[in-house]
């Protein structure tokens, strides 16, 4: 055992701890290489023992040990020095892991302020098993809040207004408009100022605005895919752009529509992508609002194989979907009814392939107000979102979040799955607490948008100047000042 023994003087304070203690901050790290050494001949380390002691239990522990039942964030300075040491990824990403995550257990943990007068119109938060860092969009600035919910800077794209944004690592957003060309990067280096600089297009149509976007994971696919939803600037073509996110190049066009005369709801464009990397699958969905109601248009493509006909589409006229979104976990698709504002579900096991399918929905919610509000061509699901966090579904009504999960009944009961319902948080006020004083949120107004990540949901409320930030079991209701 003393053998792997490796004795430390960090700046005048001597540490022991394992070589394989060590080799937990990875193969990049300085701390890796350092070899067993006798207590009468340690490595010396010119740095800060007291944040040295944390970075150590860190390494001991796989988490930040509280110092207190009220423990801030780790501080600029412990931030820097696990930068120094390569485990600032690491760090972050136990502040927020997603094994923590129960909706249930969701509650305010964070107002992230941002500057200028305009609200947010978009949040994202990169895809596990990157920390849950906090980029949010408001008018033509991306600001970027790392895992530990510190600001880290914003950068001024040449867009007035960001309506579609993707987080793609904590240091890479795009950020994108309907009404405005191309798809623009934002960057933003540890050791430089943040930029907006490259911009990808559709090839050949270069002033093509942006619909909606979806990336992959990096532990997916060998180099990370951005999907995005272009449409040309005279309304009359669409297509997904596939780009590899490396090399910044288009690799495929898929679902290459055009309007011909009038007939536009034959060549509806993607205004929602979803990826669902288990099953290699694209979901692309779209509508249209015409004087005969409204139309949709869902497809789900194989990106390995046809870049022109669809594995699964359905055109669907009959409470078209508001919003809609897909779930890996649950291998299902979930929308809600723009007339009804019910919950529906279609199991991707029962969809059939190639061309146009028979109905897939079944309401998870009133089944007999579904079809009643649908017969009466109401409107209850304008507004509504949906989307589909690891094993739960969620959607935003107005100002409040409830959540679907699925439960098994016992085997006496017929041992079916089933899908219920309940409500984020304990009710319609909440108090962020902090600086010198407290701030009373006595209201939910409308969420405009929102993301998960970790044990996190960041949402954008429409006039607040601010991202709320939940968390599942957070040590503190902070304010970050």
């Amino acid at each position: 055992m003393a053998s792997s023994v490796v004795t430390l003087n960090v700046g005048g304070e001597v540490f022991q701890t394992t070589a394989a203690t060590l080799s937990r901050a990875g193969a990049s790290s300085p701390l890796a290489s350092l070899a067993p050494t006798p207590a009468s001949a340690p490595h010396f380390l010119d740095r800060d023992p007291r944040l040295f002691a944390t970075l150590l239990s860190f390494l001991r522990r796989g988490r930040l040990a509280p110092t207190s039942p009220d423990s801030d964030p780790p501080s600029p300075a412990l931030l820097a020095e696990a930068r120094h040491f390569g485990v600032e990824g690491a760090l972050l990403a136990s502040l927020s892991p997603a094994s923590a995550f129960s909706p249930l257990a969701l509650r305010p943990s964070a107002l992230l302020p941002l500057a200028g007068r305009v609200p947010p119109s978009a949040v994202a938060v990169p895809p596990s098993p990157h920390p849950a860092s906090v980029f949010a969009a408001h008018g033509g600035v991306v600001t970027r809040f790392d895992a530990a919910l510190a600001s880290r800077g914003s950068v001024l794209t040449p867009l007035p207004a960001v309506d579609s944004l993707v987080a793609v690592s904590p240091t890479l957003a795009l950020a994108g408009a309907r009404d405005f060309a191309g798809v623009h990067l934002c960057r933003y280096p540890d050791d430089a100022p943040a930029t907006a600089r490259e911009v990808l297009s559709w090839p050949g149509s270069p002033s093509a605005t942006v619909l909606s976007m979806a990336a992959t994971s990096a532990t997916e696919v060998s180099s990370p895919w951005l999907f995005t939803s272009f449409e040309s600037a005279r309304r009359n073509s669409s297509a997904v752009v596939t780009f590899d996110m490396n090399s910044l190049s288009p690799v495929a066009e898929i679902g290459r529509k055009e309007v011909y005369g009038a007939d536009v709801e034959a060549a509806i464009p993607a205004s929602r992508l979803s990826w669902l990397g288990r099953h290699n699958l694209l979901l692309a969905a779209g509508s249209h609002s015409g004087p005969a109601g409204v139309v949709g248009d869902i497809c789900l493509w194989d990106v390995r194989a046809s870049a022109t006909v669809p594995v699964w589409e359905l055109r669907e006229k009959e409470d078209c979907f508001a919003d809609i979104a897909a779930s890996e976990a649950l291998s299902s698709l979930f929308k809600v009814g723009a007339a009804s504002g019910e919950v529906f579900m279609a199991d991707l096991r029962m969809l059939g392939g190639g061309g146009i399918s028979i109905e897939p929905w079944v309401c998870i919610g009133d089944g007999q107000r579904a079809a009643a509000a649908a017969s009466a061509g109401r409107k209850e699901g304008n507004g509504c979102r949906i989307e589909c966090y690891l094993n739960w579904v969620f959607v935003a009504r107005g100002g409040e979040v409830e959540v679907w999960t699925q439960v098994e009944l016992a085997q006496e009961a017929g041992g079916k799955k089933l899908m219920r319902r309940n409500w984020v948080g304990n009710g319609p006020s909440f108090v962020i607490a902090g600086g010198s004083g407290h701030e009373s949120v006595k209201e939910k107004t409308k969420i405009v948008s929102w993301a998960f990540g970790g044990s996190r949901m960041a949402l954008a409320r429409d006039d607040k100047r601010s991202i709320e930030v939940w968390d599942s079991a957070p040590a503190a209701i902070s304010f970050n000042p």
